[in-house]
């Protein structure tokens, strides 16, 4: 079954864009704990990424769910 050629663009690259930023969220959180246990001292773009990152993705997970309900119920 290919689904890619019956999902919206949109819908794609928002799944795209969550999943990146949640791989570069845990990323940015495993180098805070390195950083942490090397007691060296924090970047605050590192500490921004990993505090945002995660929620963020999971508020693209949400309206990209909200989307494809959206979309089903049309057909």
């Amino acid at each position: 079954m290919n689904t890619t050629a019956n999902t919206p663009l949109i819908q794609r690259a928002l799944t795209f864009i969550a999943g990146g930023l949640a791989i570069i969220s845990l990323i940015a959180l495993t180098i805070i704990l390195i950083q942490y246990a090397l007691s060296v001292a924090l970047s605050p773009a590192v500490l921004a990424i990993g505090l945002y990152g995660l929620p963020l993705a999971f508020i693209l997970l949400m309206v990209i769910l909200f989307l494809s309900f959206r979309e089903r119920r049309k057909n």
